[in-house]
């Protein structure tokens, strides 16, 4: 009998780091994720106060309550790492079955992607993807500017070490701790309301602020879109010539006109094409990011801001501070 006690001592005496180490800190109140995979789990805090559209999209996603075609049930739940930037970063959202739907950039977080471990969504032209997300192995304060930041990690740096690419994430568990926290349960209905409000106050603001553009851009209808930089174009007719690189040689039809619709420039009315080498000539910033986004036979028309025009020092018969209006075409380039 006083063996077997002894036994059952010393592995009470051996087990007990390891059921210490498995036990978590009581955490603060909040909204947290778990992330789960073979190598071990990985410990959020979201930051739902701030970014609450961000984190709803996310937290529905995770959830399961996201009406997505070709997918059901919780979204992240058994997903690879679909891509690997060594040293810098994993992506996770699956690309082959992305949403339907972007959404427009939160600002105002008070997390940074430049901490190790962040959770960051992968954006383009001030949108948010729906779905993918960046964790950061060793952060970049640089994509601060650009990408939103959501989720701080709280636990899992040597799980976060061992995870790449093509590594499955078991499931993604919310926890949420306080009344605030518990009573917060977006599904489909709430994010999409979200994301339609959200886009209804950014367009007010830039009419308040920007009348005589967003009044064109009524004008110009359906179709219109914008690049990351601000330049608001409308493509006319496709182009299918391939698309120019720097040190090409373009040429280039355009008319161009102050927002008072008073014409500037017409190369169609001199009868010859405007020639440039991407890169090498002094060409406005906005005709530069035009080219190389357009292909040989494409016409658009695009809707320049001052900062990719002449700014605030103008240039001839164009004010100082000026937006311009360019019907263009690429004609080809060599």
């Amino acid at each position: 009998m006083k063996q077997k006690t002894l036994w059952f001592l010393i592995l009470i005496l051996l087990l007990s780091p390891l059921m210490l180490t498995a036990q978590e800190d009581p955490l603060p109140p909040g909204l947290y994720a778990r992330f789960l995979s073979p190598s071990g789990a990985l410990l959020y805090r979201l930051d739902y106060e701030q970014l609450p559209r961000t984190v709803s999209n996310f937290v529905a996603l995770a959830e399961g309550k996201m009406k997505i075609a070709d997918s059901e049930g919780p979204y992240y739940t058994n997903q690879k790492i679909y891509r690997e930037v060594q040293g810098y970063a994993l992506f996770l959202g699956d690309p082959d079955t992305p949403v339907d739907y972007t959404i427009p950039r939160e600002k105002g977080s008070v997390l940074s992607s430049g901490t190790p471990g962040s959770l960051v969504m992968v954006s383009r032209q001030n949108e948010d993807q729906g779905s993918q997300i960046m964790i950061m192995i060793n952060g970049d304060p640089f994509l601060d500017q650009k990408y939103t930041t959501f989720g701080q990690l709280i636990t899992g740096e040597k799980t976060l070490s061992k995870l790449k690419r093509g590594d499955i994430i078991n499931s993604v568990e919310i926890i949420r701790i306080g009344s605030k926290a518990e009573s917060f349960s977006p599904d489909d209905t709430v994010v999409r309301d979200m994301i339609m409000q959200a886009r209804i106050e950014s367009r007010q603001a830039f009419a308040d602020e920007y009348p005589e553009v967003a009044l064109l851009l009524d004008q110009l209808g359906d179709g219109v879109e914008e690049s990351e930089t601000g330049i608001f174009f409308k493509i006319i007719n496709e182009g299918k010539g391939g698309k120019p690189r720097p040190g090409n040689t373009v040429r280039m039809h355009y008319s161009g006109r102050l927002l008072s619709g008073e014409e500037f420039d017409n190369s169609y009315m001199r009868g010859e094409p405007f020639q440039f080498v991407i890169g090498r000539d002094g060409v406005i910033p906005g005709w530069i990011e035009t080219a190389l986004s357009m292909q040989a036979g494409e016409k658009r028309t695009i809707i320049l801001p001052p900062a990719l025009a002449y700014g605030e020092k103008g240039y001839g018969p164009i004010p100082p501070g000026s937006w311009l209006i360019f019907d263009i075409e690429l004609i080809d380039f060599q």
